[in-house]
């Protein structure tokens, strides 16, 4: 260990003998999955729509204030579903909703009907 200008400690690394060449770091691979960037858009417009409609549901109930207490809906879990399974999924996360919801339901159904799952999005 040696002393620096100012008088505080500083480490030097020497390089191990007979490797004077300069060490040229590895180039890092890419780890990115490629995705389908069409059905994405697509996944992204729907999870748009569904965030603005649950929104107007709940706008008027005074004790949905909170936004964290807005019901969450995961299009996948519903891809994993039949259509009468989404559908009593979808009334059950909506059973507190004192608006209508079967206006809201019946249109997901339809749009949830052309969407891939996410693992079948992954280019091959």
């Amino acid at each position: 260990m040696a002393a620096g200008d100012n008088g505080t400690p500083r480490v030097t690394f020497l390089a191990p003998e007979g490797h004077d060449e300069e060490v040229i770091p590895k180039k890092l691979g890419r780890l990115t999955v490629k995705y389908n960037r069409k059905e994405l858009q697509r996944r992204i417009k729907l999870e748009e729509w569904i965030d603005a409609q649950i929104q107007e549901l709940y706008q008027s109930q005074e004790e949905r204030r909170d936004e964290d207490a807005e019901p969450e809906i995961d299009i996948d879990d519903l891809l994993h579903l039949t259509v009468e399974e989404q559908r009593s999924r979808l009334q059950e996360i909506l059973q507190e909703c004192t608006r209508p919801t079967e206006e809201f339901t019946m249109e997901l159904l339809q749009r949830l009907k052309g969407l891939r799952k996410i693992e079948e999005l992954q280019h091959k």
